[in-house]
């Protein structure tokens, strides 16, 4: 069995739950059933969170639009179609963009998949998907003004079949991890090769299952991930974190050692070696004790100081006395 963790998303997170699967769905992602309306988070793993962003679904922010270069000022934003490729003898592009800002600042993308529903047509072609580089809005984008606001480089494709009408996807992991370690999303653009024409349901499409969708899951930034992230000031320590320890300085040098003077066997006033070690810090000006090593009797030191009490050093007893020592001392304030 594993825990896995339901997160209703209303605007924000706003419950958490426990709840158990079995171990066999270990590695798959699970869903779990909500109240009509609610946008439902799903768990991978103990810290994997994932998240459906998609236009009617409370808390998500979606803008689609389609450019046409035989119109290079028409905005295309209330259409119920995006489009693709060559349609009525002119280049259709479309621009997608999903409001990411729920995801935890140096987050892992584990993955994000783009689902579009494909409109039925004859032939099959390849839509490139590219990174925009430039703002837009879905009320104002044109051909004019954004036919060129895109990265060349091809960040994923999606296969557009030859009749069929149903479902399309893109892996746009890499993607989402770009903007979550950047901050800078301005979506995607959809293009292919001047043959066919590819049509994509939009998310004016009155079906909401059709409207596009973009399924992310990441693991946030924790206090034990063994990463220095999330504005923490040494690797899992600080800023959101526990404080980190003290940078320590080591006060013994080789074969050197501090005890306490009484009878020439075991720890007498200290009592033990983090006690005596303590006191060596102190009395060597340091309030704190980072760490200290080994403890032998004081005939195995070169030299040992013995305190007669807190805060004072009776005597150097070399090694003439087989009292406790403790050795490898580091302080710090």
């Amino acid at each position: 069995m594993k825990n896995t963790i339901k997160i209703t998303i209303l605007g924000a997170i706003s419950t958490l739950s426990l709840a158990a699967c079995d171990a066999s769905t270990a590695g798959e992602t699970a869903d779990f059933g909500g109240e009509p309306g609610e946008r439902v988070g799903r768990a991978t793993q103990a810290l994997s969170v994932c998240v459906d962003v998609q236009r009617g679904l409370p808390g998500s922010a979606v803008e689609d639009t389609f450019i046409d270069a035989a119109a290079p000022n028409y905005t295309g934003g209330a259409g119920l179609l995006l489009y693709s490729g060559l349609s009525s003898g002119s280049e259709k592009r479309s621009l997608l963009k999903f409001d990411l800002g729920f995801i935890p600042a140096d987050s892992v993308i584990d993955s994000a998949t783009l689902q579009l529903y494909q409109v039925w047509r004859d032939g099959e072609s390849a839509v490139r998907v590219h990174q925009v580089t430039a703002p837009w809005s879905e009320a104002t984008a044109t051909w004019e003004s954004s036919a060129s606001g895109y990265d060349a480089a091809v960040a994923s494709t999606i296969t557009a079949r030859s009749q069929l009408a149903g479902f399309v996807t893109a892996d746009l992991t890499a993607l989402v991890q770009g903007w979550s370690d950047a901050g800078d999303n301005h979506g995607i653009a959809l293009e292919e090769d001047l043959v066919l024409k590819t049509e994509f349901k939009s998310s004016e499409e009155p079906n909401a299952a059709r409207r596009p969708l973009l399924s992310v899951c990441y693991t946030a930034p924790t206090c034990d991930d063994g990463v220095q992230n999330q504005g923490e000031s040494g690797v899992d320590c600080g800023g959101p974190c526990a404080a980190c320890p003290p940078e320590g300085v080591m006060i013994t040098t080789p074969g050197e050692a501090y005890g306490h003077h009484g009878m020439c066997e075991g720890w007498n006033g200290c009592g033990d070696a983090a006690t005596c070690a303590l006191w060596a810090c102190e009395v060597n000006g340091y309030s704190q004790l980072v760490s200290y090593g080994a403890d032998a009797p004081c005939t195995e030191f070169d030299n040992c100081h013995l305190f007669h009490y807190r805060g004072s050093i009776d005597r150097n007893w070399g090694d003439g006395c087989a009292v406790r020592g403790v050795t490898d001392v580091v302080c710090a304030n």
